[in-house]
Protein backbone atom coordinates (compact mmCIF):
# COMPACT_ATOMS: atom_id res chain seq x y z
CA UNK A 1 0.00 0.00 0.00
CA UNK A 2 0.68 3.72 0.13
CA UNK A 3 3.84 5.06 2.11
CA UNK A 4 4.25 8.52 3.44
CA UNK A 5 7.87 9.47 4.27
CA UNK A 6 10.21 12.13 4.84
CA UNK A 7 13.47 13.36 2.93
CA UNK A 8 16.25 14.05 5.39
CA UNK A 9 15.34 17.79 4.61
CA UNK A 10 11.40 17.59 5.80
CA UNK A 11 10.21 17.14 2.18
CA UNK A 12 7.04 14.82 2.23
CA UNK A 13 7.25 12.02 0.35
CA UNK A 14 4.57 9.03 -1.11
CA UNK A 15 5.49 5.37 -2.36
CA UNK A 16 4.03 2.52 -2.91
CA UNK A 17 4.91 -1.27 -1.51
CA UNK A 18 4.74 -4.17 -3.49
CA UNK A 19 5.33 -7.39 -2.13
CA UNK A 20 7.03 -7.96 1.17
CA UNK A 21 10.26 -10.12 0.94
CA UNK A 22 13.40 -8.95 2.76
CA UNK A 23 15.04 -8.17 -0.73
CA UNK A 24 13.69 -4.59 -1.91
CA UNK A 25 14.18 -2.77 -4.90
CA UNK A 26 13.77 0.88 -4.68
CA UNK A 27 12.59 1.82 -8.11
CA UNK A 28 12.84 5.95 -9.20
CA UNK A 29 10.94 7.83 -11.88
CA UNK A 30 12.07 10.01 -14.95
CA UNK A 31 11.19 13.72 -15.01
CA UNK A 32 7.58 14.22 -15.95
CA UNK A 33 6.70 10.82 -14.45
CA UNK A 34 5.29 9.17 -11.64
CA UNK A 35 5.65 6.11 -9.25
CA UNK A 36 3.10 4.44 -11.34
CA UNK A 37 5.06 4.10 -14.39
CA UNK A 38 7.53 1.55 -12.03
CA UNK A 39 3.85 -0.42 -11.71
CA UNK A 40 4.07 -3.31 -14.48
CA UNK A 41 7.93 -3.81 -13.08
CA UNK A 42 7.04 -3.61 -9.25
CA UNK A 43 4.24 -6.19 -9.53
CA UNK A 44 6.85 -8.74 -11.33
CA UNK A 45 9.46 -7.95 -8.88
CA UNK A 46 6.93 -8.71 -5.82
CA UNK A 47 5.38 -11.86 -7.58
CA UNK A 48 9.46 -12.89 -7.29
CA UNK A 49 9.36 -12.22 -4.04
CA UNK A 50 10.99 -8.97 -3.45
CA UNK A 51 9.64 -5.68 -2.26
CA UNK A 52 9.39 -2.99 -4.86
CA UNK A 53 9.11 0.17 -3.83
CA UNK A 54 8.65 2.80 -6.22
CA UNK A 55 8.12 6.64 -5.25
CA UNK A 56 7.12 10.24 -5.92
CA UNK A 57 10.15 12.41 -6.04
CA UNK A 58 9.56 15.97 -4.50
CA UNK A 59 7.10 17.55 -6.94
CA UNK A 60 5.85 14.80 -8.66
CA UNK A 61 2.41 12.71 -7.67
CA UNK A 62 1.22 12.92 -4.32
CA UNK A 63 4.62 14.03 -3.34
CA UNK A 64 5.17 17.61 -1.72
CA UNK A 65 6.33 20.35 -4.36
CA UNK A 66 7.43 22.94 -2.62
CA UNK A 67 10.86 21.62 -1.01
CA UNK A 68 13.64 23.40 0.25
CA UNK A 69 15.93 21.78 -1.35
CA UNK A 70 14.71 21.94 -4.76
CA UNK A 71 16.94 19.74 -6.96
CA UNK A 72 18.19 17.35 -3.90
CA UNK A 73 16.34 14.83 -5.40
CA UNK A 74 18.79 11.78 -3.93
CA UNK A 75 17.94 12.91 -0.77
CA UNK A 76 14.18 11.79 -1.61
CA UNK A 77 16.16 8.17 -3.17
CA UNK A 78 18.06 8.18 0.31
CA UNK A 79 14.72 8.62 2.32
CA UNK A 80 13.31 6.05 0.26
CA UNK A 81 16.06 3.25 1.29
CA UNK A 82 15.77 4.16 5.10
CA UNK A 83 11.66 3.84 4.53
CA UNK A 84 11.89 -0.04 3.21
CA UNK A 85 14.97 -1.12 5.40
CA UNK A 86 12.54 -0.17 8.26
CA UNK A 87 9.94 -2.19 6.48
CA UNK A 88 12.26 -5.24 7.20
CA UNK A 89 14.42 -4.89 3.99
CA UNK A 90 17.94 -6.81 4.47
CA UNK A 91 19.33 -6.14 0.97
CA UNK A 92 18.32 -2.98 -1.02
CA UNK A 93 19.21 -2.16 -4.81
CA UNK A 94 18.03 0.99 -6.15
CA UNK A 95 17.12 1.23 -9.96
CA UNK A 96 16.46 4.56 -11.77
CA UNK A 97 15.39 6.03 -15.12
CA UNK A 98 16.62 9.13 -16.25
CA UNK A 99 16.38 12.05 -13.89
CA UNK A 100 16.10 8.43 -11.50
CA UNK A 101 19.07 7.15 -12.83
CA UNK A 102 21.12 10.02 -12.21
CA UNK A 103 19.92 10.32 -8.61
CA UNK A 104 20.34 6.52 -7.75
CA UNK A 105 24.02 6.58 -8.57
CA UNK A 106 24.13 9.84 -6.32
CA UNK A 107 22.26 8.13 -3.57
CA UNK A 108 24.08 5.10 -3.92
CA UNK A 109 27.13 6.73 -3.39
CA UNK A 110 26.16 8.46 0.08
CA UNK A 111 23.81 6.03 1.72
CA UNK A 112 24.64 4.48 4.97
CA UNK A 113 25.11 1.59 5.27
CA UNK A 114 25.79 1.17 1.54
CA UNK A 115 22.91 -0.15 -0.71
CA UNK A 116 23.69 -3.63 -2.67
CA UNK A 117 24.03 -2.21 -6.32
CA UNK A 118 22.36 0.23 -8.42
CA UNK A 119 21.07 0.39 -11.90
CA UNK A 120 20.87 3.43 -13.85
CA UNK A 121 18.93 3.23 -17.30
CA UNK A 122 19.15 6.87 -19.40
CA UNK A 123 21.03 8.55 -16.60
CA UNK A 124 22.39 11.77 -16.73
CA UNK A 125 26.24 12.09 -15.65
CA UNK A 126 25.75 15.86 -14.94
CA UNK A 127 22.39 16.12 -12.55
CA UNK A 128 22.70 15.81 -9.43
CA UNK A 129 26.72 15.65 -9.45
CA UNK A 130 26.36 12.06 -10.53
CA UNK A 131 29.86 12.13 -12.00
CA UNK A 132 31.15 12.78 -9.14
CA UNK A 133 29.42 10.43 -7.14
CA UNK A 134 30.55 7.64 -9.50
CA UNK A 135 33.67 8.07 -8.47
CA UNK A 136 32.47 6.95 -5.06
CA UNK A 137 30.57 4.24 -5.87
CA UNK A 138 31.80 0.98 -4.20
CA UNK A 139 28.78 -1.61 -4.74
CA UNK A 140 27.73 -3.08 -8.19
CA UNK A 141 27.09 -0.57 -10.75
CA UNK A 142 25.12 -1.43 -14.07
CA UNK A 143 24.64 1.44 -16.94
CA UNK A 144 21.99 1.11 -19.47
CA UNK A 145 21.01 3.50 -22.17
CA UNK A 146 19.74 2.78 -26.05
CA UNK A 147 22.36 3.33 -28.52
CA UNK A 148 20.26 5.59 -30.59
CA UNK A 149 20.07 7.60 -27.62
CA UNK A 150 23.10 9.34 -28.40
CA UNK A 151 23.47 11.68 -25.13
CA UNK A 152 22.01 9.41 -22.74
CA UNK A 153 24.86 6.18 -24.42
CA UNK A 154 27.46 9.16 -23.90
CA UNK A 155 26.43 9.45 -20.24
CA UNK A 156 26.44 6.15 -19.43
CA UNK A 157 30.07 5.30 -20.85
CA UNK A 158 30.68 8.68 -18.67
CA UNK A 159 29.28 7.40 -15.45
CA UNK A 160 31.10 3.98 -16.46
CA UNK A 161 34.27 4.92 -16.84
CA UNK A 162 33.81 7.37 -13.81
CA UNK A 163 32.75 4.77 -10.99
CA UNK A 164 35.33 3.35 -8.57
CA UNK A 165 33.81 -0.25 -8.29
CA UNK A 166 35.73 -3.30 -10.12
CA UNK A 167 32.06 -4.84 -10.15
CA UNK A 168 30.42 -2.42 -12.69
CA UNK A 169 29.06 -2.97 -16.47
CA UNK A 170 27.79 -0.90 -19.12
CA UNK A 171 25.42 -1.96 -21.88
CA UNK A 172 24.81 0.28 -24.80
Amino acid sequence: GDVRFRAADGTRLVGHRFGRGRVAVVLAHESRGWLCEWVPYAKQLAARGYTAFPFDFRGYGDSQSNSPSGVRIDLDVAAAVKTVRALGAKKVFLVGASMGGSAVVRAAADVKPAVNGVVSVSGSADLVDALAAAKRLRVPSLYLAGRYDVVFAADARRLYAATASQDKTLAI
